[in-house]
C-alpha cells in the first residue's frame, strides 16, 4: 500500500496527475496540471501541459490538452493546442484535431485529423446565418431584347 502513496505523492509533489491503472473515474477530469492516466476514464478529460494515456490507459470522452502522447485507447475526440504523439500502441476512434501530429507506424486512427490552430478547448459554436434575415435585392427586369431571345 505504501508504493501507491508514494507514487502518488511523488506526482503531486512535481505538480502533475497519477490516475493509476486500478481506478476507473465515471466523470470528467478537469486539470490545471499535466498528468498521466493509466487507468480508466469514462468521461472528458481537460488538463494544461502535457497529458500522458499509458499503454493500460483509455479515456471514453473527448480530451484536451496543450499536449498529448498517447500509448493507450481513446474513445472521442481530441482537441490539442500544440503537439500529439500518436504511439504505434494507440488506438483513438475519433477526430483528432491538433497543431502538430506525430503519428507513429502501427498507430489507429478512425477518425478525421485536423490542424486546427483554434481547438482550445472547445469545438466552434455555429452561428445563424446573416444572410438568411437579409431579404434578396430584386432582379432588375431584363432589356427588351434579351426577353425576345428566350427560347421559354
Amino acid at each position: 500500500m505504501s508504493t501507491i502513496t508514494d507514487r502518488l505523492f511523488s506526482a503531486f509533489s512535481k505538480g502533475k496527475f497519477l490516475l493509476p491503472k486500478q481506478v476507473v473515474v465515471q466523470g470528467s477530469i478537469e486539470a490545471a496540471i499535466p498528468g498521466r492516466i493509466d487507468g480508466n476514464v469514462k468521461g472528458d478529460v481537460r488538463t494544461e501541459g502535457l497529458l500522458v494515456i499509458g499503454p493500460e490507459g483509455s479515456v471514453k470522452g473527448n480530451v484536451y490538452a496543450t499536449d498529448l502522447v498517447t500509448y493507450g485507447k481513446i474513445y472521442g475526440d481530441i482537441y490539442i493546442t500544440n503537439k500529439a504523439v500518436i504511439s504505434n500502441e494507440a488506438y483513438v476512434k475519433g477526430d483528432v484535431n491538433a497543431v502538430v501530429l506525430e503519428v507513429k507506424e502501427g498507430a489507429v486512427i478512425e477518425g478525421a485529423i485536423r490542424k486546427n490552430v483554434s481547438a482550445r478547448h472547445e469545438p466552434e459554436i455555429l452561428k445563424p446565418d446573416t444572410a438568411a434575415e437579409a431579404p434578396a435585392p430584386e432582379k432588375a427586369p431584363p432589356p427588351p431584347e434579351e426577353e425576345r431571345a428566350n427560347w421559354f
